[in-house]
């Protein structure tokens, strides 16, 4: 999910915090949960800031974690500062150099490294968590993000995701007798047959698509996902850019398909026409590729067709559903901070212990990036939740983080969907757009 449509969850996903807190659904508060984090207490008063974005159910999360360490600390006092998204972004950049930052903070995990290679973040204790049970403990693409150059310097919370499974209107569905996705697609021909059943023309103009993908996030992530299935690489182990592939044209041939067959129109749908989230509960589109943070974000306005939706595992190549996903949302402390310790051990407390975490992931309606929350009775309590998270679980261990970039975003969003939109629409042809990107991709990474 783009960072800045985080901030979008806030009324759905409020809903969700607030009945947790009011059955009792909080943190693990136990004596025993704050111990785990083992720092020495510390001899006087503590004060810990911590800054982090405006998302309502992220902070009141954050606030019941908070006060629970607090209750088992009392010697340490821990105050919150929140930003709009915009701000943050600028404010972290001006603070940071200025050394006027909090202790703790909230960051994407596409942001880590660039903070972290000029020596603005604290590395992780070893004795907090280790680089080797990073990787252990954490699945690939929710800790990718923070560790740089072989070192740890924060801690995931969710599994960002938006490439895997795809949402699917039910009612639609029934009728206009699409059904293969029921069992789930086999191939990509069974998803197609559904998805030409529920296009509607008018006057020769698309008015309801069968499969959307091409917005930004769906192009992006489809594209640098079926690349990794088709058994090919975009960043190379000498770090380069490249997608002037097979493996690439073979991806595009396939994105162009749902084009040439009639399910997608990509001058009528995209970014800027009849976005994907809009498109899907206005019931414009009949299967979407979209993250499941889409669900608690429309469901107050579109109930019926939130309660008629569910997410269905894509059709994959290769004998491995493959896809790429971001490093989300995670805590990191400042090495400016005069209290590294007590910070890191309230970070432990909040991202590491399992329990904390899920109930962090359940109050605020994230998947998880603890592995051992995907399993067993942690599993079970989230699907109790979000039944719509089970496809998302099952294929989360085929995960993998999509890469280091100085940049990220502008990979995604300013470079590669663009260029692919064009060449969907017909404005230009594969080679030239597959030069354009890696041209564009590796500039950005080779200049200082």
């Amino acid at each position: 999910m783009k960072p800045m449509r985080l901030l979008a969850w806030t009324l759905g996903l409020m809903l969700v915090a607030l009945a947790l807190g009011a059955c009792g659904g909080g943190p693990a508060a136990t004596p025993g949960a704050a111990e785990e984090g083992g720092a020495a207490e510390p001899a006087a008063k503590v004060t810990l800031r911590v800054w982090t974005h405006q998302n309502q159910s992220f902070n009141d999360a954050y606030q019941s974690l908070a006060d629970a360490y607090m209750q088992a600390h009392p010697e340490v006092e821990i105050t919150f500062e929140t930003f709009d998204y915009d701000t943050y972004i600028q404010t972290l950049q001006t603070a940071i150099p200025a050394g006027t930052e909090a202790d703790i903070l909230q960051m994407f995990g596409s942001w880590v490294c660039s903070y972290a290679q000029g020596g603005n973040l604290a590395e992780v204790p070893a004795e907090v968590l280790s680089v080797d049970q990073a990787r252990e403990q954490y699945f690939d693409p929710s800790i990718g993000g923070y560790i740089c150059d072989g070192k740890l310097y924060g801690v995931p919370e969710e599994f960002n995701v938006e490439y895997g499974a795809a949402l699917v209107n039910t009612r639609l569905a029934e009728e206009v007798g699409a059904t293969h996705y029921e069992q789930g697609w086999a191939s990509w021909d069974d998803l197609l047959a559904d998805a030409k059943k529920f296009v509607v023309s008018s006057d020769g103009a698309m008015t309801r698509a069968g499969f959307m993908f091409t917005h930004a996030d769906g192009i992006s992530s489809m594209f640098y996902s079926l690349i990794r299935q088709y058994g090919g690489q975009y960043l190379t182990e000498d770090g380069t850019f490249k997608v002037t592939t097979p493996e690439a044209e073979q991806a595009l041939a396939l994105m162009k398909r749902f084009v040439d067959e009639g399910v997608i129109d990509p001058v009528l749908f995209n970014d800027e026409e009849n976005w994907v989230g809009d498109a899907f509960f206005e019931e414009m589109v009949g299967i979407a590729v979209i993250g499941p943070w889409v669900i608690p974000e429309y469901k107050g306005d579109y109930p019926d067709v939130a309660e008629a939706a569910v997410y269905v595992q894509l059709p994959h190549e290769g004998e491995q559903p493959t896809f790429v996903a971001a490093s989300g949302w995670g805590l990191t402390v400042s090495a400016n901070s005069k209290a590294q310790d007590v910070a890191w051990d309230f970070v432990k407390f909040v991202a590491v212990n399992a329990d904390n975490a899920l109930q962090w992931n359940i109050a605020t309606g994230t998947l998880p990036a603890l592995k051992a929350n995907a399993e067993g009775q942690a599993r079970e309590k989230l699907i109790a939740e979000f039944p719509y998270f089970a496809p998302w679980l099952d294929i989360m261990p085929y995960g993998v983080y999509e890469g280091a970039f100085p940049d990220r975003d502008f990979v995604w969003y300013e470079v590669t969907y663009p260029e692919i939109l064009a060449f969907l629409q017909g404005n230009q042809d594969m080679q030239t757009t597959l030069q354009n990107i890696e041209q564009a991709v590796q500039n950005s990474m080779t200049q200082p």
